[in-house]
């Protein structure tokens, strides 16, 4: 349904994204992923309108809409900062595109009303002034606005940032069942990775300016393709030379290159060998513990190497601060990267 090609922002002589190409399907959410200024925002607001690419394409269910005004592409937006008007009330909110397109009022109550139930918004609050909402509430109002006209794409940017830790779960969990329910195609923006993981149903990690990796949630977090995606999403192990070396000498065939760099993921190191011809077996010092109630972050030491393994709480476990473990990994749960 969107195809980015080419993609190109350049200002006088920086270029803040570049060759930045993906296609986004039908009823697809879609999220730009990456630290701040590595271009996710740039690449949201110029396929916006807001602003013109020096290179690119930018197609629409096949129509290039690089000419074509902000106000005329039918996409629907959210900003970080909501944009509502806080003198007016939620219904006026809502109800404001439909009234500029001149609705009927019993077509723009009859829409207003859909959508206030869709975001679980009360007939109370829709009198309310904007500014009288909870930052949660005035996100929700945000969100309704901008499917009011049913948009063909939803932008959002980084619309949760702004809220506390508990509200941001709990609200991203809304923006699915919501994007579902409507169907709508959703390119998100955010720098949070659990948000990405969870919500995306496709992710493009963005790092300076471009793109290195696109992939479903699970492909970025399990077969990271570059050094900087593996390190970026979730939490990951550096082995050393001398942890590899140890690996090196159970295998065979299929060595690891001595010369590259090596990562594993907290939670693939295990404390039993499922299949005992594959898992490599390593006698650790137990350092330290973190608990974290549904589980238990362990950091180890494996000769000059220290790891941190996730371990699922189940309440049995008792852990002697200076007890050595056996843990095991398995070959194929080991990312490995050329050095840059």
């Amino acid at each position: 349904m969107i195809e980015i090609k080419n993609l190109q922002v350049k200002y006088d002589d920086f270029i803040a994204v570049d060759d930045v190409h993906f296609k986004v399907e039908e009823g697809e959410f879609f999220t730009l992923l990456g630290p701040s200024g590595c271009g996710k925002t740039t690449t949201l607001r110029t396929i916006a309108g807001f602003i013109q690419p020096s290179e690119g394409s930018i197609d629409i269910r096949g129509k290039n809409i690089l000419k074509v005004p902000v106000e005329k592409r039918d996409l629907g937006m959210i900003f970080q900062s909501y944009a509502l008007f806080p003198t007016m009330t939620v219904y006026d909110n809502i109800a404001y595109g439909l009234k500029i397109d001149k609705q009927s009022k019993s077509q723009i109550q009859e829409r207003v009303q859909e959508l206030a139930t869709l975001v679980e918004l009360n007939t109370e609050q829709l009198q309310k002034n904007v500014s009288d909402l909870s930052g949660g509430q005035q996100q929700r109002v945000a969100i309704a606005r901008a499917l009011a006209k049913k948009p063909k794409v939803v932008l959002f940017d980084e619309p949760l940032s702004n809220l506390d830790a508990k509200l941001r779960k709990q609200l991203r969990a809304e923006l699915k069942r919501i994007q579902r329910e409507t169907g709508m195609t959703a390119i998100y923006v955010t720098h949070d990775q659990d948000e990405a993981l969870e919500i995306s149903d496709h992710i493009a990690v963005f790092n300076n300016g471009k793109i290195d990796q696109i992939g479903t949630p699970r492909e970025i977090y399990d077969q990271s393709s570059t050094e900087f995606v593996c390190k970026f999403i979730g939490d990951a192990n550096y082995l050393d030379t001398s942890l590899i070396e140890h690996i090196n000498r159970h295998l065979d065939t299929n060595q690891f290159d001595l010369k590259k760099r090596h990562y594993i993921r907290e939670e693939k190191i295990k404390l039993w060998a499922s299949n005992t011809d594959q898992m490599i077996p390593m006698d650790v010092q137990v350092l330290d513990e973190f608990f974290y109630g549904t589980f238990t972050t362990y950091v180890c030491k494996f000769q000059e190497t220290t790891l941190r393994i996730i371990v699922k709480e189940d309440g049995n476990m008792q852990i002697d601060p200076v007890m050595k473990w056996t843990v095991y990994i398995d070959p194929t749960d080991i990312l490995e990267y050329e050095v840059s």
